[in-house]
């Protein structure tokens, strides 16, 4: 409910970095912000509602308002509760903008394999766990407190600098959140799929083949694996595939017509012709850009 979406090639757009220390009667402000909140507890309790739903914030727990919201607190709040806090902007559109739609690339589950990155790769949204529990609340605490100095002691690209950090603890919230959940029946039927199609890059993908493998109708499995990467399982595999392809060019000393051999081509032709649409460059001319290097 009322998750905060960001996209994985943009920065998050700080506005500001700040703590708190409640005294006597102190609630949080009731408002609707043209910004997203993030609040960690450090010491106490804090109680927040948004949208009429009620979260109390614990030490070591992080709590995401989203902008646009109506969140407000009441006296449910510890005198004495210290946080760190972040207002931020989300990086889907244009700062300031109240209401946001869900992206249409979703969060893919897994990444490749390969250490070769397209920019499609960076094409993704990653929601932010509502409400989280950290793992190493000192940790976190330290890497906050170390954003708010930043803020603090203005320096040459100083927003820059936030956002950076920001986008640092975010992820790692999100790597946490991720951990945190248990596997259910198709997110274990995919990451088998990921391990498969890495097993079998040196090889054309047979769709037959997985049918038998996984005893599953491969168009279900299609949908599943698109539904949860984002992607193809074919366009997946193509890119695997290259990627493998463009390690063995790098750090062996096999020619093209060998590469593509191995990997499993028709012809060394259409290798390139795939090579070229996948890494923008042809076999050749990636040879020669690693030998520039």
């Amino acid at each position: 409910m009322n998750e905060i979406y960001m996209h994985a090639a943009r920065l998050p757009l700080i506005r500001d970095v700040g703590s708190t220390l409640t005294g006597n009667g102190w609630i949080h402000p009731d408002r609707v912000a043209d910004y997203h909140v993030l609040i960690f507890v450090i010491e106490g309790e804090m109680q927040v509602f948004e949208a009429g739903k009620e979260y109390r914030i614990r030490e070591g727990e992080v709590l995401f308002l989203k902008s646009g919201i109506h969140h407000w607190g009441e006296n449910g709040t510890r005198p004495g509760t210290t946080t760190l806090w972040i207002h931020f902007y989300d990086n889907l559109g244009d700062p300031g903008q109240a209401e946001k739609t869900e992206p249409m690339n979703h969060q893919p589950m897994l990444m490749p394999t390969s250490t070769l990155y397209s920019p499609e790769q960076y094409d993704f949204s990653f929601v932010l766990p509502k409400m989280i529990k950290v793992k190493n609340a000192p940790f976190m605490n330290r890497k906050l407190k170390e954003l708010y100095d930043l803020y603090n002691a203005p320096r040459h690209f100083h927003h820059l600098y936030l956002s950076m950090g920001a986008l640092d603890i975010f992820l790692d919230l999100v790597r946490q959140s991720q951990e945190n959940q248990m596997l259910n029946k198709s997110d274990t039927v995919v990451r088998r799929l990921v391990k498969y199609l890495d097993e079998h890059s040196h090889m054309e993908m047979d769709t037959d083949r997985i049918h038998n493998d996984f005893q599953l109708n491969y168009q279900y499995l299609s949908t599943l694996f698109k539904t949860k990467m984002g992607t193809s399982m074919f366009k997946y595999h193509e890119r695997l595939r290259i990627h493998h392809a463009a390690e063995l060019l790098k750090n062996t000393s096999m020619n093209i017509s060998e590469v593509s051999d191995k990997m499993g081509y028709a012809s060394p032709y259409y290798f390139s012709r795939v090579f070229k649409k996948v890494m923008g460059e042809s076999p050749s001319e990636y040879i020669k850009n690693i030998y520039r290097m």
